[in-house]
């Protein structure tokens, strides 16, 4: 064999030796950090303009708009199955739908405000039927429904005529085989008018979370009533969820942690920029990882496993995103052009 070809097998063998090295380093990163959390599973193209939706266990209420209320079982991401649909009638339009997968409603919010009636529907979205209606009002940025078995609260923030946070409780009475409605108004203690507004807000058990405008977030516990005090965070807070005894929080253009473990005196766990970021207003979570919607260009996704030391993971460009939900390991995020897209992981 010439010395030409031995030059040429003896770098066939290294470039072969260094190719199988770094295939083995990426096999150990692709381990540690997946360069993919979430895929696209499915897509829902509505007669309405996506508006909303909320995820809770393997069921997703959407609110579309002048369409109305759809419900669907999304066990298989794939194959969505409509399971329900609730047709508004003109003028009224659908802004919210909070699912309830315990007790099997929903609720639906109207909109306009200023037209009488009853806009605010809870329906077995099993039979349709309407088991009550929820004691709302205008002035909302945020609902949520949080319920037990034979228990309902559907939860709202009220930025119109006295600020706060409201519910709306409904109570099954075996007995007579209804549900009951009790109401408890102006819950919350009032806000100085003109001062600034609730946002959005995150709850953990009796604790909750409201970011507020004036560059604060504020803890609450409703069972006795109090406040836990106000918390300021590097950004403009839009949005607030639970993550153990951390809050994180949509932030502007950073997602902050904050340990509340001791309310008295919180801390600041982590301040992460997420880059490109335009306006950060919902985050939702899936295990630990943090989804933030930007209204501007999509959402975010965030590993969170490590309070302290959050890592940016993967982003979706989305041309007018408008709400974001999550539960067990899908996320579905509704946008105006595109309707329902529902990504797994």
């Amino acid at each position: 064999m010439t010395s030409q070809k031995l030059a040429r097998v003896g770098w066939t063998a290294l470039i072969l030796a260094l190719l199988a090295i770094a295939i083995g380093c990426d096999d150990r990163k692709d381990a540690e950090l997946p360069p993919t959390v979430y895929s696209l599973s499915a897509r829902l193209v509505l007669p309405g303009v996506a508006q909303f939706a909320d995820l809770k266990e393997n069921m997703l209420a959407v609110a579309a708009s002048s369409a109305g209320t759809y419900v669907y079982n999304i066990s298989n991401a794939s194959l969505p199955a409509q399971v329900f649909h609730y047709e508004q009638q003109p003028p009224f339009y659908t802004t919210f739908a909070n699912i309830d997968p315990v007790n099997h409603l929903v609720l639906t919010v109207s909109e306009p405000d200023l037209e009488p009636g009853d806009k605010y529907p809870i329906h077995n979205y099993e039979t349709g039927t309407v088991i009550g209606y929820a004691n709302f009002s205008g002035g909302i940025e945020e609902t949520a429904v949080i319920s037990d078995e034979n228990k309902f609260f559907a939860w709202r923030s009220d930025n119109g005529g006295g600020d706060g946070l409201v519910y709306s409780e409904f109570c099954y009475i075996p007995d007579s085989a209804r549900w009951r409605p009790t109401y408890c108004q102006d819950f919350y203690f009032p806000f100085i008018p003109g001062n600034f507004r609730i946002r959005g807000f995150g709850v953990s058990g009796d604790l909750f979370a409201v970011a507020q405008s004036n560059f604060q977030f504020l803890l609450y516990d409703v069972a006795n009533g109090t406040s836990l005090g106000t918390i300021p965070t590097p950004g403009d807070p839009q949005d607030c969820a639970w993550y153990g005894d951390n809050v994180v929080v949509a932030d502007n253009f950073f997602v902050t942690i904050m340990n509340v473990a001791d309310p008295s005196a919180p801390v600041l766990a982590a301040s992460l920029t997420i880059p490109g970021a335009d306006r950060l207003v919902r985050v939702v979570l899936d295990g630990d990882y943090a989804c933030l919607l930007d209204d501007a260009d999509g959402f975010y996704v965030v590993d969170i496993a490590d309070p302290t030391t959050p890592k940016f993971v993967q982003k979706f460009d989305l041309p007018e995103p408008t709400s974001i939900t999550a539960s067990n390991g899908k996320v579905v995020v509704t946008d105006e052009q595109l309707g329902v897209l529902i990504y797994e992981r």
